[in-house]
């Protein structure tokens, strides 16, 4: 009894570990989350992840969906992206399928708080 005790927490404390660390690859095929749309404002970038000619811009924003709900957003750039720019992001949970510039005409009104 005592053995199977420790072998499920083991069991459970790895799984979480394996989650928290993959969340994003997790996400891309997780049927319970629905791709969805998020608008955000660019800011500075978070990380520059890379060298030489292969650097990377890492973007963590908070942005709306076009139904108002509060989402945070991840993406990377291969070049600084201008600030106060608008994105409109294609998401899966905390997966990131697309990205593009956008104008703040195409902003729903609902996402523009």
């Amino acid at each position: 009894m005592k053995k199977t005790v420790i072998f499920i927490l083991i069991t459970v404390v790895i799984c979480s570990g394996l989650y928290i660390t993959f969340k994003r690859d997790f996400d891309q095929f997780n049927p319970l989350y629905k791709e969805q749309y998020v608008y955000a404002a660019i800011t500075k970038p978070d990380g520059i992840e890379g060298k030489d000619e292969r650097v990377r811009y890492r973007y963590n924003l908070s942005g709306y969906t076009a139904q108002g709900e509060k989402k945070k957003i991840t993406f990377s750039s291969s070049k600084e992206l201008e600030q106060a720019a608008y994105v409109k992001v294609l998401s899966k949970g905390a997966y990131t399928k697309e990205w593009i510039l956008i104008q703040k005409e195409e902003i729903p009104n609902n996402a523009l708080k």
